[in-house]
């Protein structure tokens, strides 16, 4: 295999914009075939070294070298990255302005639809990680970046990369609220898939984040709230386990039929939330679907049995009686195994206080097959 090397005082030039050194009439090899050992041309090698985000106008290196060479423009390196990655992964905007209108004007054609779709191939160009301009540049909140590349190419709807991420997933995952609302508002049809089967909407109820969860179901709306990972949590569990109290309210006005969901171990998120002992999104999901009360797990569990499970048995226990009387049946109900919830027995010096174990309906002596 050939190992591609350039002269360093070449790469030296390259990296600190010297123009003069390639148009040296000595200077004969061609640009597209002078590549570092991972294929870097001059440009990546430029773009890379580049301290600051703005190339002045009178230094155009990066234009004067297109103008020279314009295979360089989509012209990729080792891993398959386009000058444009580059420039968009450390944010320099001017430069990705340049690469735009060369992309544009290539060969002098005329502006058209031609000249877009030019610019728009090279926006959508994937580098050896799937990854677009656009999901290079949401990482390190380049802005600027991201609201010329979107305007560009309003219509793509950007796919996964390998990491299984599309750009809105990873500004909110990141929780950069100002790309959130700037890709949701500009992209005509924003994608917004995650690893492991999340979506956008789990990554936003991570953090709570009101502004951003309204954003969401308002754009993206239908049955997204239902959308589930691979072990079955739907964004209202991952609210319910980490007790988002914003997040929780948001989905349930949303879609509050979305609490009846189970994952794969039959867990609703009242249950989790139960077990969790997260108070106050006990009372709201009873509040908002108190028919999924009475929903029971794969082992037959209720929601008492997860309050057993808590931290403060008893607390959780007494949440649940003060707001849901009409599940004074379920005290008594009895799991797979034929276990009642067992607090009576552990917690018997409190019963009558919380719990109120004089209820008709409460076996005293709860049992076990």
């Amino acid at each position: 295999m050939t190992i591609t090397h350039m002269d360093p005082i070449l790469y030296d030039a390259a990296a600190k914009g010297n123009i003069m050194a390639f148009k040296d009439e000595n200077f004969k090899q061609p640009l597209e075939a002078l590549l570092t050992p991972i294929k870097n041309t001059v440009i990546h090698i430029f773009i890379t070294n580049l301290d600051h985000g703005i190339e002045s106008t009178e230094n155009n290196f990066v234009g004067d070298i297109l103008n020279m060479c314009p295979l360089l423009l989509c012209q990729v390196n080792a891993k398959d990255e386009t000058p444009l990655h580059i420039a968009a992964r450390y944010g320099h905007v001017d430069i990705v302005k340049v690469l735009i209108e060369h992309a544009r004007y290539a060969h002098h054609q005329d502006i058209g639809s031609g000249a877009d779709q030019a610019v728009r191939e090279m926006l959508r160009m994937v580098n050896k990680k799937k990854d677009t301009a656009l999901h290079e540049a949401v990482p390190y909140n380049h802005f600027e970046v991201i609201k010329l590349l979107i305007k560009e190419d309003p219509d793509f709807s950007y796919s996964v990369n390998d990491a299984g991420e599309t750009p809105l997933y990873i500004a909110v995952e990141k929780n950069y609220e100002n790309l959130v609302l700037e890709i949701l508002s500009t992209c005509n049809s924003p994608a917004y898939e995650g690893p492991n089967g999340r979506t956008a909407l789990h990554a936003a109820v991570f953090w709570d984040n009101k502004v951003t969860i309204k954003a969401i179901l308002e754009r993206i709306g239908g049955p997204i709230t239902e959308k589930a990972d691979k072990q079955g949590w739907t964004p209202l569990h991952l609210a319910a386990y980490s007790g988002g109290w914003w997040s929780t309210q948001l989905l349930l006005e949303h879609d509050s039929q979305v609490a009846n969901m189970k994952e794969e171990e039959g867990r609703t998120a009242l249950h989790i939330a139960a077990q969790r002992c997260n108070v106050r999104i006990i009372k709201m999901i009873i509040a908002m679907c108190p028919d999924c009360c009475l929903l029971v797990d794969n082992k037959d569990c209720n929601v008492f049995h997860f309050a057993e499970l808590s931290r403060l048995p008893v607390l959780t226990v007494g949440v649940i009686r003060e707001n849901s009387s009409a599940l004074s049946n379920l005290l008594d109900e009895k799991d797979a195994e034929g276990n009642t919830p067992p607090l009576y027995s552990r917690c018997i010096e409190y019963a009558n206080e919380y719990l109120k174990m004089d209820h008709p309906r409460v076996d005293k002596m709860p049992s076990k097959k």
